[in-house]
C-alpha cells in the first residue's frame, strides 16, 4: 500500500516526540500535553464544531520569561522525516482565532486567557520536529521552528525570524 505508514516511521516519530518532549522539559518549558502516535491525551484543539477541523498536537508546552515579562505556547508536530510533515506544517499555518479559544480554554489554569487572545499571535510558537531532512530552511515558514532530532547529537535547531520564542527557546 503506498500511503501506509510502516512501524518503523510510528516508532519514530514517537521517539522524535518524546524526545521533543524531553528537551522542552530541559529548557525549563513546562510541557503540558505529549501525545505520541498511539498515546492519548485529552489536548485537543477544536475549529468550534465538536472535533471536526480540529486535531491533537503532538506536544503543547509553555514557558513564562522574564526576559520578555510574558508567556509563550508552543504547539509542535513532529514526523519522522521533514518531507512527511507538510500536512502538519498546514495545520500549524491554519490555526485561527476558534483554535485559539480553545487553547485558551485547554490552558486556562495555566495561562491568562485575557491575555492570551488579546495577542495570541505572539504568543504562539508553532514547532516542527524530524528526524530526517534536507532543504527544509529554504520552505520553513518564518514563524516555524524546525527542530531536528539526531539520535545521540544535540538537536539541530532553525529559528524562523518572525518566530515568538526565538529569544527564549534555550533560556
Amino acid at each position: 500500500m503506498k500511503n501506509q505508514i510502516s512501524q518503523f516511521d510510528v516508532d519514530k516519530e514517537r521517539n522524535i516526540t518524546l524526545t521533543l518532549a524531553e528537551f522542552l522539559d530541559r529548557n525549563s518549558w513546562q510541557v503540558v500535553a505529549c501525545h505520541p502516535p498511539g498515546g492519548h491525551t485529552s489536548f485537543s484543539i477544536l475549529d468550534g464544531r465538536r472535533s471536526k477541523g480540529g486535531y491533537m498536537p503532538d506536544v503543547v508546552a509553555i514557558k513564562f520569561d522574564k526576559q520578555i515579562n510574558d508567556f509563550i505556547v508552543i504547539i509542535a508536530e513532529s514526523k519522522p522525516t521533514f518531507q512527511q510533515s507538510n500536512k502538519d506544517i498546514q495545520k500549524l499555518i491554519k490555526l485561527s482565532d476558534v483554535h485559539a479559544q480553545w487553547i485558551a480554554f485547554r490552558l486556562q489554569e495555566n495561562i491568562d486567557s485575557k491575555k492570551w487572545l488579546s495577542n495570541w499571535k505572539n504568543k504562539l510558537q508553532k514547532i516542527i520536529a524530524f528526524g530526517e531532512g534536507d532543504d527544509y530552511k529554504k520552505t520553513l515558514p518564518k514563524d516555524v521552528i524546525a527542530i531536528q532530532i539526531i539520535p545521540n547529537k544535540k538537536p539541530e535547531i532553525t529559528i524562523g525570524e518572525k518566530s515568538p520564542a526565538k529569544n527564549i527557546l534555550l533560556n
